[in-house]
């Protein structure tokens, strides 16, 4: 159980080169994580107990992920994109998403999109289907079968919200660890980690 005897309390740094990243286990059975690389910065933070030799967390409050919503079409400008992703509220363009699928041709769709919008290029006939994703924070749309209720006409351009909820915060229910001679070995929702103890902070 938590508490000021378990081994598992204290101040942890996995840091590299080029990586910044930091743990701190408390006596009073909570947790704070982060790291920071390159233009990436994920967090978490939550509960913790021991449960044999491994350490267990649970994220709280559990996070809202953050996701692409189909807003709808509307007829298409001149020289207006394909599909266009906005930050939901403000209407302001979102240009950190990225883009796949399928033409109906066979041609395979994967691109940035721009402030400005996205369209496929002339050899694609047709897009059958698109996903949008955001690999760094690994968002990942549902896949829209362009047909039936997501249908998008030549002359329509189709608008996507990205509401960011939590971004960044990282789900850690169910991650465990093991410590070995003063080594936290973790199995996190992005990889593989291994952080040092530098400390035993006070209550």
């Amino acid at each position: 159980m938590a508490g000021e005897q378990s081994p598992f309390v204290g101040r942890y740094d996995g840091s590299s080169f080029e990586t910044a990243m930091g743990m701190v286990v408390r006596p009073d059975g909570t947790f704070q994580w982060g790291i920071s690389v390159g233009s990436l910065d994920l967090r978490a933070k939550g509960t913790w107990r021991e449960n044999g030799d491994f350490i267990v967390f649970e994220s709280d409050p559990k996070p809202v992920s953050p996701e692409f919503i189909w807003k709808g079409t509307q007829p298409r400008a001149q020289d207006g994109p394909f599909l266009r992703v906005v930050w939901a509220g403000s209407g302001r363009p979102f240009d950190y998403a990225d883009v796949r699928g399928l033409c109906a041709n066979g041609e395979l769709i994967r691109s940035s999109v721009s402030d400005q919008g996205w369209s496929p290029q002339e050899t694609c006939d047709r897009p059958a289907t698109i996903q949008l994703f955001m690999e760094s924070y690994q968002v990942l749309s549902p896949v829209f079968e362009l047909s039936g209720e997501h249908a998008i006409a030549s002359d329509e351009t189709v608008t996507f919200e990205f509401h960011r909820n939590d971004l960044g915060l990282l789900d850690f229910d169910g991650v465990t660890a093991r410590l070995e001679d003063g080594t936290l070995r973790m199995e996190s929702p992005v990889g593989a980690m291994t952080l040092r103890k530098v400390e035993t902070p006070a209550g």
